[in-house]
């Protein structure tokens, strides 16, 4: 799994209701749900009471005060009304994979197009409730490029980018992507300045390093986006990328190796190359920061929930900072900037409901105590008693 998650996990929809329409919504699922215990539903596998009862109950909260609300969601090629609503009230709903960005069905539709390859969906589907992507299942597996950073299929003739081990890039993520280092400069120097305005000035050298996903495995053994190698780590050099050229659809590398200085606290920060500057390479950068910061002042040896939780929060910080001083490529009016906004939300929200334990809860609890007794006492707290305030 990624770092944030992303295929896995995330956000599905915000509505406002007003006081009467709660209480009208809260009826309507209570009803739903004292009905569905003499049947069996399993979120996992998004198994639905059946379509005759599915569509009275939905006809009956859209001819509601709630008919002019779009609160569409995938179910056995239904769409069914009231299962945004129900997603409102819990927010977390598990499936076989966590609380997911993907609602499923195996059964066959006969009112959907997939946005993929245009045809009338009749198999297996998969919708993505934050792009809004419908698609047959097919698509997962069948080779079609999906954007390693915003998580979008191909669709039409967009020119998706490969890159050297492999991952795609959309036109849109490729705009600002960080290729090399001397795109990551601005970008560090614009992480210190968040640090130190958190009145957490990092005086410590690190060096930062553009790798690609080939050493990141060889290294970890997984994908991540990006990591933090400590005094302990037994690694003695790393390959990374100096240069990129882009040759046609392909993107290549050239890598150097830098050797790692024995007796460091904080040995290197590792970051994947080819992510949108500033929004998603930003957030993994500051997420790794964190961990050298509090490795730095001595903070080892914390939970996994608040030490991930305490990185996970800097992350999310660092994404509602860009809404003030993003960079110029996010301003203005045009498709670009807006994609970038839509971008730095989907990050933000995929932060916000993962479902991990360290990743997920702990960041949950981490940002309650921040927002509750300030960040700097949170931080001094943990660092007696290597517990959160409560």
């Amino acid at each position: 799994m990624s770092a944030y998650g992303f295929l896995d996990e995330g956000p599905s929809y915000e509505v406002q209701f007003s006081e009467d329409e709660n209480e009208d919504v809260v009826r309507a699922i209570e009803l739903s749900l004292q009905e569905s215990q003499a049947k069996e539903i399993n979120m996992g596998d998004m198994e639905f009471p059946q379509i005759d009862e599915v569509e009275e109950l939905a006809q009956e909260l859209e001819e509601s005060t709630l008919s002019s609300t779009d609160l569409s969601a995938s179910t056995g090629g239904i769409e069914l009304e009231w299962w945004k609503l129900f997603k409102d009230f819990n927010p977390s709903v598990p499936t076989s994979k966590g609380t997911s960005w993907w609602r499923n069905s195996s059964k066959q539709c006969n009112t959907l197009v997939c946005d993929v390859c245009e045809e009338q969906i009749c198999s297996a589907w998969l919708r993505c409730t934050y792009w809004g992507q419908t698609f047959c299942q097919k698509h997962t597996s069948d080779g079609t490029p999906c954007c390693c950073a915003c998580s979008r299929f191909k669709i039409g003739d967009m020119k998706y980018i490969t890159l050297s081990d492999g991952r795609k890039l959309c036109p849109d993520c490729r705009h600002t992507a960080v290729m090399d280092p001397e795109d990551c400069k601005p970008l560090l120097d614009e992480v210190h300045r968040f640090f130190k305005g958190l009145n957490m000035k990092i005086r410590y050298y690190i060096p930062i390093l553009l790798v690609d996903n080939d050493e990141i495995i060889r290294i970890h053994k997984k994908n991540l986006f990006g990591s933090t190698l400590y005094e302990k780590f037994e690694l003695d050099a790393v390959n990374y990328v100096t240069r990129s050229t882009q040759k046609g659809k392909s993107i290549e590398v050239v890598k150097e190796v830098e050797q790692l200085l024995p007796g460091r606290k904080v040995k290197a920060v590792l970051l994947l190359y080819g992510f949108p500057n500033r929004i998603a390479l930003g957030a993994t950068l500051a997420h790794e920061m964190m961990h050298a910061w509090m490795r730095v002042q001595g903070y080892p040896g914390l939970p996994l929930p608040i030490e991930e939780g305490l990185s996970q929060v800097m992350a999310h910080k660092w994404l509602e900072w860009q809404s003030f001083a993003g960079d110029d490529y996010m301003k203005g009016t045009s498709d670009k900037a807006q994609f970038l906004r839509n971008l730095k939300e989907f990050l933000k929200y995929g932060i916000e409901k993962r479902h991990s334990e360290a990743y997920g809860h702990g960041f949950r609890e981490v940002k309650w105590a921040v927002e509750r007794y300030g960040l700097r006492y949170t931080l001094e707290h943990i660092a007696r008693t290597r517990k959160l305030p409560k």
